[in-house]
């Protein structure tokens, strides 16, 4: 039977290294994914999920339980990215190059459709406002709901729910504008 991830934290808090091993395969994934499409750079991305559970690790006694580890998480890389940004007064990139889908079609011209999808997702992405933009990418890619959205952000879950749809509608928008340009191309 699987801990949840609260068991998991008590277990590191008693020293047992094999509960922390398994939070970071649980949790390390998605999280990359996240501080990836948020940073554009992957190596960058790599080294802010080893600084975030490092921070995990150190503030392994302060963390209060209850079932909301998977929003402390990703609140502490949030705030990682956000000081990152910060210190280099950084701008968000239009490069896809670094958020290679993990998808894998088997057939060469589906390759190219899902990388062709890929890249239109990732441009209309970073033409969202980075508020809806960071909770897009918590609901849907992280599995965060309303509730831990609104925890990481600082929000409401009222103000999470109206940011999102607002920010799906206008990806909808963007994805058809760019579906558009593409079609009437010529080939």
């Amino acid at each position: 039977m699987s801990r949840t991830d609260d068991q998991l934290m008590a277990a590191v808090r008693a020293g047992e290294a094999s509960a922390f091993t398994e939070l970071y395969e649980r949790h390390g994934p998605a999280l990359l994914t996240f501080l990836a499409r948020l940073t554009s750079d992957r190596a960058l991305a790599e080294d802010l999920l080893q600084e975030t559970f490092v921070r995990v690790y150190r503030a392994r006694d302060t963390y209060g339980g209850e079932g909301q580890f998977r929003a402390w998480l990703f609140t502490i890389a949030r705030r990682l990215v956000i000081d990152w940004r910060r210190s280099r007064k950084i701008a968000w990139s239009d490069d896809p190059a670094a958020l290679e889908t993990t998808a894998a079609p088997t057939r060469a011209d589906d390759r190219a459709d899902v990388r062709d999808l890929v890249v239109r997702l990732e441009r209309a992405l970073r033409r969202l406002p980075d508020g809806q933009r960071e909770v897009v990418l918590l609901s849907r890619h992280a599995g965060l709901d309303a509730g831990q959205i609104a925890e990481v952000t600082g929000s409401t879950p009222g103000a999470v729910r109206v940011s999102l749809h607002r920010a799906l509608q206008t990806l909808s928008e963007l994805l058809d504008e760019a579906e558009d340009r593409r079609t009437s191309e010529p080939g």
